[in-house]
């Protein structure tokens, strides 16, 4: 089932058109962005007197700052549960992009958070107004584990809920706020494309086997006339938890120092070492599956700094969220982007119905403790899901979303059966998602629209001893994916789209 306008609908049959068109719509590209801040309020402070980073009632202590008799956590989602803010260190944000094209006009959000379920995608887009024409509304979280649970997940306990649904509904006004605000700014652009390397003295690590990293960075430039920036998109696969699970403060992690580099500039203690470009940044996690990580044991080296950084904490998301951006600078520096004259937008999007198998997850969302819609069933599988993914062309640039995290495998190739695996079979997922890809610069948008947790290739699969690749325990992928069927799945779906097939 599409989910775009049905206007669009029947734009999106037109694939023929004269050069004359192509330059009409060329010529009358317009981008608008904005950025709203959605960190919460953290009115009570507490001491964690055990130093576990978590907290318990029974030791720690805490202070009424709202003097109404009751501790009030932020829980931070991501890592352990149990684990309130004790204050910010940097705002969290609403980054959104509105971009037409003459006929269509899409809006892309981005916000500092876990993951939003599509139930609440879906209650802000009914929420916009039609006077407002977004065809399409494409709703992404960073994936950050530094701020508050907007999933469920990470509460007090196992069965309690860390949402607070007074804050939800902040988030959806501030996400509308943003997409307001961006259409207001709406103004003739130029774009410009490019897919850059990153810094090898910042890699990023595969936490599992087959090391396989989707590592580039994808980038879309929108400039005025005169070559002064608007705006610029980002996409890059890394989870974004640098701070890591000790951390106690709200912070955006790598995604807020990469905005801050590319657009204002790279400072260290208030002072600045290079200009940034410029406009309004906005951050697009890719494919993190497997655990794209940096972990507490991986050194990276600080360029600036001119030193090695092992442990997590924000000095490191500092580096790696420069680093990438001191990249984004360099590359529009030195030349690298390439003008798009072709600026035509087209929008495929459609929902995928997938079994939940994963009996923790099942429960989680048949109790609502995760706030969404599953269906029972008489037949396996007997409770589904329906997400969506999506496909954007913007010229010779996509940008495609994938509801959860996806194991670059998946995406690149390298997807292996390795002994110990639950199904003895040949890889499913193919061919590899971006070698059916159109367009020079693919963008691929992992937690956009939904968040079904990883996507893990089915011959890959194992949630039952023996280990692949001779591990002593589990890996962590299976408990947090909804079954093995899911890959093939969003494989088909994501292939049909690109194909256009219905």
């Amino acid at each position: 089932m599409s989910i775009v306008r049905p206007v669009v609908q029947r734009l999106l049959l037109l694939t023929c058109l004269s050069t004359l068109a192509l330059s009409a719509v060329a010529s009358s590209l317009r981008v608008g962005f904005a950025q709203v801040p959605i960190t919460p309020n953290v009115y009570d402070q507490w001491i964690d007197v055990n130093d576990d980073a978590q907290f318990d009632p029974d030791i720690d202590e805490w202070v009424d700052g709202n003097d109404n008799g009751q501790f009030d956590p932020v829980w931070i989602a991501g890592f352990q549960k149990q684990r309130p803010a004790q204050g910010v260190k940097d705002d969290l944000m609403a980054v959104v992009v509105v971009i037409e094209d003459g006929d269509r006009r899409i809006g892309i959000v981005a916000v500092d958070t876990i993951g939003l379920m599509r139930k609440f995608v879906l209650d802000v887009r009914e929420s916009l107004p039609e006077a407002w024409q977004i065809d399409y509304l494409m709703v992404h979280a960073t994936h950050n584990h530094e701020g508050p649970d907007t999933q469920g997940l990470w509460g007090p306990g196992l069965f309690t809920s860390g949402v607070d649904p007074q804050y939800m509904e902040s988030l959806k006004r501030n996400i509308l706020s943003a997409v307001e605000k961006a259409i207001a700014n709406l103004e003739p652009a130029n774009m410009s494309i490019a897919r850059i390397p990153t810094d090898p003295l910042t890699p990023i690590v595969d936490k599992r086997k087959p090391m396989v990293i989707d590592e580039d960075i994808r980038a879309l430039m929108f400039q005025r006339a005169d070559g002064s920036v608007i705006g610029t998109l980002v996409n890059f696969g890394i989870h974004v938890e640098l701070a890591w699970d000790r951390n106690l403060w709200l912070t955006a992690d790598i995604a807020g120092y990469l905005r801050q580099g590319v657009s204002d500039g790279i400072y260290y203690d208030g002072e600045l070492l290079k200009p940034g470009l410029g406009g309004t940044t906005l951050w697009l996690t890719g494919n993190i599956g497997g655990l794209m990580t940096s972990g507490p044991s991986d050194e990276i080296y600080d360029t600036f700094l001119r030193k090695n950084i092992t442990k997590a904490g924000h000095d490191k998301a500092r580096t790696f969220g420069y680093s990438l951006a001191n990249s984004v600078i360099e590359a529009a520096q030195h030349g690298e982007f390439t003008d798009s004259d072709n600026t035509l937008l087209t929008i495929r999007a459609r929902e995928v119905e997938l079994g939940i198998t994963n009996f923790m997850l099942a429960l989680g969302t048949l109790t609502g403790l995760v706030d969404s819609d599953p269906t029972l069933h008489l037949t396996p599988p007997f409770v589904r899901y329906r997400s969506e993914i999506a496909f954007i062309q913007l010229g010779n640039a996509t940008i495609t979303g994938i509801p959860g995290e996806l194991y670059p495998e998946i995406a690149v190739g390298g997807i292996e059966n390795p002994k110990g695996a639950d199904y003895l079979l040949a890889p499913q997922e193919i061919p590899h998602l971006r070698s059916q890809l159109p367009g020079d610069v693919n963008l691929m948008v992992n937690l956009a629209n939904d968040a079904i947790g990883y996507i893990i290739p089915k011959s890959e699969w194992d949630d039952e001893a023996p280990w692949i690749y001779g591990e002593e325990e589990e890996t962590y992928g299976e408990i947090v994916s909804l079954g093995p069927d899911t890959a093939p799945a969003i494989h088909r779906a994501v292939t049909d789209i690109i194909k256009g097939d219905p």
